[in-house]
């Protein structure tokens, strides 16, 4: 199960993730945040990953997506760091 909360911070819109990025579970995260970033373009969007609970590899494909497209991440545990940097290595290698 996955929960994703919308919260406006100034100009910022933060998205706030509960329980499972996996299987399918994660076209619903990718769905509110492409949404997000067709109603504002220019919108910082962030990422709230403190309450997720598993990442499977659909969901770390969608994490690695995201910063490529203006996508900060936020409040990770630190597994769910460790993976973020990661992702974002693997990105800096492809450069």
């Amino acid at each position: 199960m996955i929960k994703i909360q919308m919260h406006e911070l100034g100009d910022q819109l933060i998205l706030q993730v509960e329980g499972r990025l996996a299987g399918a579970f994660v076209p619903e995260l990718e769905s509110c945040w492409r949404a997000a970033r067709a109603n504002q373009p220019n919108r910082k969007i962030s990422v709230d990953l403190k309450s997720v609970t598993c990442i499977d590899r659909s969901g770390r494909y969608l994490l690695q997506l995201m910063p490529g497209n203006g996508v900060s991440f936020i409040n990770a545990c630190l597994a769910t760091q460790d993976m973020l940097e990661q992702i974002m290595g693997q990105l800096e290698c492809k450069d």
